[in-house]
């Protein structure tokens, strides 16, 4: 498997890359294949062939977000919902209610609307879903905020990403704005896919978070914190533990190892508007797939929580989060 492209390396610059396995979009049916690679220096992973900018918006347009800006069936949605406040704890015990958050990449505006109810001044924004909102900055029933990063300096006490940044194309331009719009001292809330985990090697192309064509980078905590100090900011603590993801990762990957890479039960769950989700009538193989995952389920479930804790315990999670804080000094630049 040759590497097909030969770009400087996001973190350090290096342009020496190494071809980790082929990968093919398992979640909406994007054509094509592509490789993920790993920079032999720092080793951040990447998507190969990059695409551009214009090829990327064709990877959410009536896939990803259904027309009522859901993702995932009701149930799944109300589900997340219900979870999106746990994600505030950590930050609310860093600031006081009233800060003035930016939830950046919302999706369907849950975790906005969960830190607006514990009375943040909350406004979400999702670049490929115009029907999300939330937020005493939008209007009731109304689209979500889409003036992107269109605000003075020091405008936010907060900013999140919940699994984004490795959608960007340009994450360093992206942190560089953050730190921006962020107050001295405000923070950073950064969430992503853990490139170095247990699980990203053993399951390498099986792992459910690898999710290409939209994921574009894949990070490592030293990958993602040396870009961030580049970028003028200063890690305060970093976190592998997410019930509300990790366990689920762990049984749609270990299924993937039994019953085909096709991640039928993860497809499932999402919107009946979507396609390209198991089930799709007409498709025999989906079916059946889907039916051995369900019967599955009483003993592989049960083996993923148990090992989703034996890995945090050992600080392996499938994701990480990095609470960052905005400073004015940037280490040295690659």
């Amino acid at each position: 498997m040759a590497v097909i492209t030969a770009t400087p390396c996001q973190v350090c610059g290096h342009d020496d890359l190494r071809p980790l396995y082929a990968v093919s979009d398992k979640n909406q049916g994007v054509p094509g294949t592509w490789a993920i690679v790993a920079c032999t220096a720092c080793g951040l992973g990447r998507l190969d062939p990059m695409p551009d900018a214009a090829t990327v918006a064709t990877f959410y347009q009536d896939a990803f977000y259904a027309e009522d800006g859901r993702r995932f069936r009701p149930w799944v949605e109300n589900l997340r919902r219900g979870l999106s406040g746990l994600r505030g704890l950590r930050l609310r015990r860093m600031l006081p209610a009233g800060s003035r958050l930016l939830d950046f990449g919302a999706g369907s505006g849950h975790f906005a609307e969960s830190m607006c109810m514990q009375g943040w001044d909350a406004v979400a924004h999702d670049p490929f879903n115009s029907t999300a909102h939330a937020g005493t900055n939008a209007e009731d029933g109304g689209p979500v905020d889409r003036t992107a990063l269109a605000y003075p300096d020091g405008h936010f006490d907060a900013i999140t990403l919940w699994y984004v940044i490795e959608h960007l194309l340009d994450p360093r331009g992206a942190l560089r704005e953050f730190h921006r719009v962020l107050r001295p001292g405000g923070i950073l809330v950064l969430s992503q896919q853990d490139f170095s985990s247990v699980q990203a090697r053993v399951f390498t192309a099986r792992w459910l978070f690898l999710d290409p064509p939209r994921h574009l980078f894949q990070f490592t905590p030293a990958t993602l914190g040396t870009m961030a100090a580049q970028e003028g900011f200063t890690v305060r603590h970093v976190s592998s533990a997410s019930l509300e993801s990790g366990p689920f990762t762990i049984l749609q990957s270990l299924l993937n190892c039994v019953v085909g890479n096709e991640n039928y039960l993860f497809r499932f769950l999402k919107s009946r508007q979507l396609g390209g989700q198991a089930g799709t009538p007409g498709s025999l193989r989906a079916a059946v797939g889907l039916g051995a995952s369900v019967l599955l389920l009483p003993l592989m479930a049960p083996l993923s929580f148990v090992l989703y804790f034996v890995l945090l315990a050992f600080k392996s999670g499938d994701v990480f989060t990095m609470y960052l804080e905005r400073t004015d000094a940037r280490s040295t630049r690659r």
